[in-house]
């Protein structure tokens, strides 16, 4: 008597829609190559980096390396230019958005539905992109929030 009613129960129980595992069965492509992307954004990330750690070693620890005072100086001398001022942003705040934006395509994958107007976003792991990506972005906000820090100006 049991076993009927059991059975009976199994049967009236509502099956789930499978219509929602279609995304994991599409084609992903991704926009960027990830190992590319990452290779790319090392690249990129060299010349802040550097610059960076010139900034401290003369600044924090103050040790005077000519390598870095030198290239000091020549950004002091492009600022000062008409023509070239904008070198040294684009190297030192573009080059690490460039890297933002490449690495953030090689992970994420997009996939518009027509027919549910849904848009699936789908987030690879690939932990050096990843890392390249918080890098990219801590290095990014230190050198415009310098910016702004620098060029605020304060009333009496």
């Amino acid at each position: 008597m049991k076993n009927i009613e059991f059975e009976r129960k199994l049967e009236d129980l509502k099956t789930p829609e499978t219509d929602n595992l279609k995304h994991q069965q599409l084609l992903k492509i991704t926009i960027l190559n990830a190992k590319k992307s990452s290779q790319i954004g090392i690249v990129f990330l060299i010349v802040p980096c550097l610059f960076l750690l010139g900034v401290f070693i003369k600044y924090k620890l103050g040790l005077d390396f000519k390598i870095f005072t030198a290239l000091e100086d020549l950004m002091v001398k492009l600022d000062k230019s008409f023509y070239l001022k904008w070198i040294s942003p684009l190297l030192l705040v573009g080059l690490p958005l460039i890297s933002i934006v490449m690495n953030s395509l090689a992970i994420t994958h997009f996939y518009w539905d027509k027919v549910k107007k849904e848009l699936l976003i789908t987030i690879k792991y690939r932990l050096a992109n990843i890392i390249l990506l918080i890098i990219s972005i801590g290095i990014a906000a230190i050198f415009i929030l310098y910016a702004i820090v620098e060029n605020i100006h304060h009333r009496p």
